[in-house]
């Protein structure tokens, strides 16, 4: 690479979409990736083809290059940009498929000079679907696959209906046709969607398709008086991080005892004082060590905290991934993650499968 190209990298980097990797990829693994969005996706050269985009061939990138691109801390990482291959490909698949590489490789994805890593937002998985499934096909299904669903609460869901488990909630509005609930999972219909590489390829024939949506019920007490519309919306819109997202930590404060415990006692001789002053600074020493403990003690339970709450989130996501997937299988459809990366089993919607 020439010294003029050196000088425009980093600029033709951080227009992206690019995907930052820690690893640098073979193009085996870099077009195993690529079919899971895009099932008819190629080699073709130093190219992994998919959907209308290019994947272009990973190039190493030193710290001084990452500082100008704003990517903070990482001493070396690989660059795959991603280009179109043509017209610009529909529904920004590009930088879908940055992302997408860049979850199942543990790294970022960079698009318009903004770095994102994509594990802080792992997105809900959902299903293609070939049209609008009818209640009688789909409420069988989602009674054995959502958890706990005999613990639904049908008084917040004033305008749904019980059945089997399951609280039936009809929308009809804008693309939102039904939502299914369950005591901590809602399954959101779209109709009208375009049509993804993944389900091209499966539905040749349709314009368009179905999505149904797996997303948590995010919903607090204030959100118990609206109507299903709102609330539907709401999960539509943008909930799909909170589920991944960990809640940090508890109050770490400690209240530093012993400073005031020890007092110094009347002393009547020279070494009388000598011994009081001595116990006295025993004392707040031990008193300030305590504190010590206490702050390290609460530090070490916010952590727990940490990794209970983020356990938590990894187990609802892959719960959210199983219902997915039997949904695909029970209504000949397509699982996939919300970045269109279609999913063989649950554990594949969690970030850094491939890494």
């Amino acid at each position: 690479m020439g010294l003029f190209s050196k000088l425009l990298l980093p600029g033709r980097l951080r227009t992206g979409p690019t995907a930052l990797l820690p690893a640098r990829p073979d193009q085996k693994t870099l077009l195993a990736i690529a079919q899971l969005a895009d099932p008819e996706a190629r080699i073709d050269g130093d190219d992994v083809v998919a959907g209308g985009s290019r994947i272009q061939p990973p190039i190493e990138l030193t710290e001084d290059v990452l500082a100008k691109l704003g990517v903070p801390d990482e001493g070396r990482l690989w660059a795959c940009r991603i280009a179109a291959d043509g017209p610009l490909p529909v529904d920004f698949f590009d930088k879908s498929l940055a992302e997408g590489i860049a979850y199942r490789l543990g790294g970022w994805s960079l698009c318009r000079g903004e770095p994102l890593d994509p594990a802080e937002d792992g997105g809900d998985p959902l299903v293609y679907l070939p049209a609008v499934p009818e209640p009688e096909e789909i409420l069988p299904i989602l009674s054995g696959a959502l958890r706990h669903a005999d613990a639904v609460d049908t008084e917040r869901w004033p305008e749904g209906e019980l059945i089997d488990g399951v609280v039936r909630i009809p929308v009809r509005r804008g693309r939102v046709t039904d939502v299914y609930a369950g005591a901590d999972v809602l399954v959101v219909i779209e109709e009208g969607h375009r049509m993804p590489p993944a389900a091209q390829v499966r539905w040749p024939y349709l314009t368009e398709i179905a999505i149904a949506r797996i997303t948590p019920d995010t919903r607090t007490e204030k959100a118990d008086g609206e109507d299903a519309g709102a609330v539907s919306a709401q999960a539509v819109g943008g909930s799909a991080g909170d589920a991944t997202s960990v809640d940090a930590g508890a109050d770490t404060a400690a209240d530093a005892t012993g400073a005031d415990a020890a007092t110094a006692k009347d002393a009547t001789g020279a070494n009388a004082a000598t011994v009081g002053d001595v116990t006295d600074t025993a004392h707040a020493a031990g008193g300030a060590t305590g504190a010590n403990a206490d702050a390290a003690g609460a530090a070490d339970a916010a952590s727990r905290d940490d990794g209970k709450d983020a356990d938590e989130a990894r187990e609802a996501l892959l719960a959210r991934a199983a219902v997915a997937l039997v949904l695909a299988e029970g209504l000949r459809g397509i699982a996939a993650d919300s970045r269109g990366f279609q999913l063989a089993e649950a554990d594949d919607v969690l970030p850094g499968r491939f890494a």
